[in-house]
């Protein structure tokens, strides 16, 4: 393996540009997360989605299944709440079938507007005003990453503290410490993204490419 640095030297960033790319970026981690904790539910939804897609159900046909989950999911949760001791298998159940139809019933809608937006507003908010007298360097080694600002000062993370990176085609989420930083690949000042992606590959356990 390279032993070698990698190197961002952050500048202004075209917010209405990523705004897109970094909703998405913000999905897909909300995804690996989600597939890791509930992996049951996730093998239900993409044996759904491949139905669908081999079997091109219309998008009414998709509303009125997810209704019916919603529906369903309401009936068990409401009692398996009451008493969740006596009633565990119909509580989970019923979020579980309650979970299906709200995906579902977004995942059908004609112009979807991704719920991460918000969140990608604010992780974007002021980066646009980023002025080049202010030097901030992000650098990463085969141990993990730097953070350097003209204040002198540093916070280092290494690699086990990631919980996970996207990628799209002009940034890089990566989530740690319950922080999230964006990294635009303009800013790599070696140009050299192939490389930098296979090395952040293989020392966060969960990289995925978008």
């Amino acid at each position: 393996m390279k032993n070698e640095n990698y190197i961002f030297l952050i500048s202004s960033y075209d917010i209405d540009h990523l705004l897109p790319q970094v909703s998405k970026a913000l999905e897909k981690r909300h995804e690996i997360i989600s597939r890791e904790r509930y992996p049951s539910m996730w093998l239900f939804i993409d044996r759904l989605n491949h139905s669908t897609h081999r079997k091109n159900r219309s998008r009414l046909r998709t509303k009125l299944f997810s209704i019916v989950c919603i529906a369903a999911g309401i009936f068990l949760l409401v009692p398996g709440l009451m008493e969740p001791q006596e009633l565990l298998i119909p509580l989970l159940a019923g979020l579980t079938a309650l979970i299906i139809g709200i995906f579902g019933l977004w995942h059908s809608r004609k112009n979807k507007k991704n719920p991460f937006d918000r969140s990608a507003k604010l992780l974007l908010a002021g980066k646009d005003t980023i002025s080049e007298g202010t030097k901030i360097t992000i650098s990463f080694s085969n141990d993990g990453m730097t953070v350097s600002a003209d204040d002198d000062n540093t916070v280092y993370v290494p690699f086990n503290d990631f919980e996970c990176a996207v990628e799209t085609a002009d940034i890089f989420l990566f989530v740690y410490r319950e922080n999230a930083m964006v990294l635009q690949k303009q800013d790599l000042i070696t140009d050299n993204c192939k490389d930098f992606s296979d090395m952040i590959s293989g020392k966060i356990k969960h990289f995925r490419q978008l």
